[in-house]
């Protein structure tokens, strides 16, 4: 009998300490609260934010150092540019929109301590009300929801001691 497809996922993930499946789940948050966004952003800035979102979770499930200082100047500098360099000014709802995304993702790179969860958590809840500015239908507002769920149970999952508190509780 072969095993489910993702008990081996699960496996791996209890095998490692807290505050890597509390990143990961982040991680996932922020990413699902990103989705909406993609239609609504240049192709750069979506691809930019997810494999930033990607690195990061990359370096959490590796165990590795966050990148340092002269990375994210470079990133953020890019970031600027191609804003810019998309929209011909960095003001407005559509360069606001396209920096708030890769800007949010950016900021998952320098997430060290709670206080760095704690901005990202909130820059989450922003890119929610931000995804309102795009539609306001029923799907959307189901979404959100979902997403502000979610980045309620990691919120709630952030101050608990050390230990292994499961993630499904924290929907609760």
């Amino acid at each position: 009998m072969t095993p489910r497809p993702g008990a081996r996922l699960r496996v791996a993930l209890a095998s490692r300490p807290r505050e890597v499946r509390d990143t990961l789940f982040l991680l996932a948050v922020l990413a699902g609260a990103l989705l909406p966004q993609i239609r609504e952003v240049p192709p750069w800035c979506a691809a930019l934010a997810y494999a930033a979102l990607g690195w990061r979770a990359w370096l959490a499930w590796q165990g590795r150092p966050l990148p340092g200082r002269g990375w994210r100047l470079v990133l953020l500098a890019g970031a600027a540019a191609g804003t810019y360099l998309s929209h011909q000014t960095l003001l407005g709802r559509a360069p606001g929109l396209t920096l708030l995304v890769v800007l949010a993702a950016l900021k998952t790179l320098e997430l060290r301590a709670r206080r760095d969860a704690t901005v990202v958590f909130f820059l989450g809840f922003f890119l929610v009300l931000a995804n309102f500015l795009v539609s306001q239908s029923l799907a959307m507002g189901l979404a959100m929801t979902l997403s502000v769920w979610a980045l309620l149970a990691a919120l709630v999952l952030a101050p608990l001691p050390q230990g292994r508190p499961p993630i499904p509780p924290a929907f609760g």
